[in-house]
């Protein structure tokens, strides 16, 4: 009989986390699948490692957003574990598992690997020690203290918070002294974010990077460059309508190693989350993680 462990983050944004019990743990067992859950809310994950390390799973459902799967995947690949993943887009933010094409709805997601269909993906590697999975974007955009709290927006009104925010805040965006080098090529810019992907999402937004794939074997770059308070709007209704990298304002750059120096305070986020400062070292790894799709 096969087995998969499914991580879940009880805490996410999704109005179907409870669903994880009632609907999708009896949709396997109805195909005899047993599926053996862990609560990240309740547990560390080095509680589960022996458990992965010798039950014999098949597979691994992990439930959350961006920020959850980042976590989670840090994790395997730190401690060699070597299975392939499902995705049950359940968090604010779901670049990874929208870039995979996966179902919005939980339970169609976490059906998605009885097909046995794996893309081995390629992942972002920051300064030789830590990952990303989806994108890291970095430029004076944070919240401040004058600001509604995160907590409500992501539980309330969800990724539509994080675009309206953005929209609000355009004209307190402040531009900074940028230097990208690609593939060893340099670029200087006054910019006012930059961006860094391994696929076609950025930040909820489909339409950003339509060329780019998760196993291309490049990480896509973007730099918002300077631009008045009329041009950064129109930059958001060109990601809308699928033409952002076309802007006048919008520098779009391809490539294996990219290398990012600024500002040493400017916030930067990786899928989602606070990390590394200024400068940063970032090279693609290819054929990394194996996710079901």
């Amino acid at each position: 009989m096969k087995k998969f462990f499914l991580i879940y983050n009880k805490d996410s944004s999704s109005d179907n986390t409870s669903s994880i019990l009632t609907d999708i743990i009896p949709a396997y067992q109805e195909r005899g699948i047993i599926v053996t859950p862990f609560c990240l809310n309740v547990g560390e994950k080095e509680d589960f490692l022996p458990l992965l390390q010798t039950g014999g799973f098949s597979g691994v459902l992990v439930s959350g957003g961006d920020g959850t799967v980042k976590s989670v995947l840090s994790f395997f690949l730190k401690h060699g574990i070597d299975l392939p993943i499902g995705l049950i887009p359940a968090g604010t933010c779901n670049d990874l598992a929208n870039s995979l094409g996966l179902p919005k709805n939980n339970l169609e997601a976490a059906l998605v690997p009885l097909s046995e269909r794996v893309k081995v993906i390629d992942i972002g590697v920051i300064n030789g020690d830590s990952f990303f999975f989806s994108s890291c974007a970095g430029g004076y955009f944070m919240p401040d203290d004058t600001d509604y709290s995160p907590n409500f927006f992501k539980k309330f009104i969800k990724k539509f918070a994080y675009y309206m925010r953005a929209a609000l805040r355009i004209n307190r965006f402040k531009p900074f002294d940028l230097s990208l080098s690609v593939d060893g090529e340099l670029h200087r810019f006054q910019a006012m974010m930059f961006g860094v992907a391994t696929g076609s999402q950025v930040a909820g937004f489909g339409n950003i990077l339509k060329q780019a794939e998760l196993d291309d074997g490049f990480l896509d770059v973007f730099v918002i460059d300077n631009c008045s308070y009329y041009q950064a709007q129109r930059i958001i209704i060109d990601i809308i309508r699928g033409k952002f990298v076309e802007h006048k304002h919008v520098y779009y750059f391809s490539g294996s190693s990219i290398y990012i120096d600024g500002p040493a305070l400017l916030p930067v986020v990786f899928d989602g989350e606070e990390g590394d400062k200024l400068p940063l070292d970032i090279a693609i790894s290819k054929k990394r993680i194996s996710l079901f799709f």
